[in-house]
């Protein structure tokens, strides 16, 4: 989506360090959401067998996962990743997630990736500059929210269902302003079409006096 510039204020925007390929997981220094990339073309014989074999269907459990997204009409963003471990590096900075990958095997293969996970971390700040944060640098990284002080900080259930052409992104959770402590409900969207933010925003709602 993006590599350090802003994008319009009217639309938020996202980057997340993820690939999926062959039944892979894995964090990588490259922004999304983007078009999933292939799996390798695998050599398959279908002699005595349907000429159209059945989706293939991959799982992994417990994948790391960073997600920078921002909201550049409120002007703040957020971090989806655990910031308070020990120990700050590339790895103690992401949640595990579940990821599905599901193909169809065909000449025109068509692919699906599902994520979701039920207790994710995130912090929320003023601004929306990310160079601090992304690309990862673990030096800049770490800095940042070692000494940048959060608006709000909690946890969130995640999900992210990647296809060929549309890219929906959802947290919901409940987090705590930094300034009193209150509590306050939190939900998330970005939805991504052809490279291009069609409806996303981050909203706060105060849970009670």
């Amino acid at each position: 989506m993006f590599a350090n510039h802003r994008r319009p204020a009217s639309h938020a925007a996202i980057c997340a360090t993820l690939v999926f390929l062959a039944g892979v997981v894995s964090c990588v220094d490259n922004p999304l959401p983007s078009e999933p990339r292939q799996s390798p073309a695998i050599a398959l014989d279908f002699a005595n067998n349907p000429s159209s074999p059945s989706p293939i269907i991959l799982r992994r459990d417990g994948l790391l996962l960073r997600v920078i997204t921002v909201d550049a009409t409120q002007g703040i963003m957020a971090i989806h990743g655990p910031i308070d471990n020990p120990v700050c590096n590339n790895t103690t900075t992401r949640d595990p997630v579940d990821a599905q990958q599901i193909s169809t095997p065909s000449d025109a293969q068509g692919i699906r990736l599902l994520i979701q996970a039920t207790d994710t971390h995130v912090e929320i700040y003023a601004g929306t500059d990310i160079s601090p944060v992304f690309p990862f640098v673990q030096s800049t990284f770490c800095a940042f929210v070692a000494s940048t002080p959060t608006l709000y900080q909690g946890t969130a259930r995640y999900s992210v269902n990647l296809g060929s052409a549309m890219t929906s992104f959802r947290w919901e959770g409940d987090v705590t302003r930094t300034s009193d402590g209150a509590a306050f409900h939190y939900v998330e969207r970005q939805d991504v079409a052809n490279g291009n933010a069609t409806s996303s925003f981050i909203r706060l709602e105060q849970s009670g006096p």
